[in-house]
């Protein structure tokens, strides 16, 4: 099982980071998704999904990008 809070240092921003069975989902990802690709691969897991709960004016989101490079649904 993972859960993993991710901070965006200089940002008041977290992202979450939650899966179990070889599967992860990211909440309201950072525009720097290596942070995402990364744990994924250190827990064999594959990024599925991508959910944002609300809009952020304050940073760039990276759910386009994870999508991109994952085949995530959003």
């Amino acid at each position: 099982m993972l859960f993993a809070q991710i901070e965006s240092p200089g940002l008041a921003h977290y992202s979450y980071m939650v899966g179990d069975g070889g599967e992860a989902v990211v909440i309201d990802p950072r525009r720097d998704v290596g942070v995402y690709l990364q744990r994924a691969r250190e827990r064999d897991m594959q990024i599925v999904a991508v959910l944002e709960t609300h809009r952020n004016e304050d940073y760039v989101v990276g759910s386009k990008e994870l999508q991109h490079l994952t085949g995530a649904e959003i």
